[in-house]
């Protein structure tokens, strides 16, 4: 008995249907030419640059230090780079660099305080940080009436930075009534201070935060002097008629 074998279709004229990984794929590549054509193009330069916070700092000293310019490409500019950089310099405390897609950045720089300026022979003054890092290269024209002026030191003086350690813990309110703070040339450990309110003050350099404390209780007093020692006294002084320079 013969077998017969089924005849074999034959699949004529039939079309494969193209695999979704071809479309991907040319999907991607265009995507990747247009990329690469905008990184080419104008358009990821940075046009804007925003600097906030600044006052010791100039906005070119900043530009300089992280290397960012308009006309720069935005890829090629590091945020924590540009911040790393920044806190490196004395004058600051914290900074925030912010890119914004395509072409805009935002630094916001958040300086240390100034809490004194260091008067030198009348002629220069210098910003005192908190640390007592004295910023030689910052000079100032002028001085603001809420912070004291250091007067009659040299920078090599070790009492200098304790005065100003110490004055950097007095709240706000009691340093903005020292108006100047120098050195007592008999007495190498205590500084003398001047109030404005006409008071002369002696204090060590090293108490100076714990004994000006009191001095809110003692300010409506009459011209005079007051000693911040081991003991606390005042002597009325109307003889005194003016600040000694």
């Amino acid at each position: 008995m013969e077998r017969r074998v089924p005849p074999f279709p034959l699949r004529i004229g039939k079309k494969r249907s193209p695999s979704p990984w071809v479309f991907g794929f040319i999907f991607l590549f265009f995507m990747g030419m247009l990329f690469v054509l905008f990184l080419r193009s104008p358009l990821s330069e940075i046009e804007r640059i925003e600097i906030t916070g600044n006052q010791l700092l100039s906005e070119r000293e900043i530009l300089d230090r992280t290397h960012i310019a308009k006309g720069v490409s935005y890829f090629t500019v590091s945020g924590r780079a540009a911040e790393q950089s920044l806190r490196t310099l004395p004058e600051v405390k914290q900074v925030k660099v912010t890119k914004v897609f395509p072409n805009k950045v935002y630094i916001h720089v958040q300086e240390k305080p100034s809490t004194a300026i260091l008067s030198i022979k009348g002629q220069q003054l210098l910003p005192i940080l908190a640390d007592g890092s004295i910023l030689a290269h910052r000079p100032v024209s002028s001085v603001p009436t809420s912070i004291p002026v250091f007067r009659g030191w040299t920078a090599s003086n070790p009492l200098l930075k304790i005065a100003v350690r110490q004055l950097a813990y007095l709240p706000a309110g009691i340093r903005r009534e020292i108006e100047t703070v120098k050195p007592v040339p008999d007495q190498a450990d205590q500084v003398e201070i001047w109030s404005r309110r006409n008071h002369k003050i002696f204090v060590r350099a090293s108490d100076l935060n714990e004994k000006m404390s009191y001095y809110p209780s003692l300010m409506n007093h009459p011209r005079g002097t007051l000693y911040l020692l081991e003991s606390i006294w005042f002597a009325p002084d109307k003889a005194i008629s003016g600040k000694s320079e």
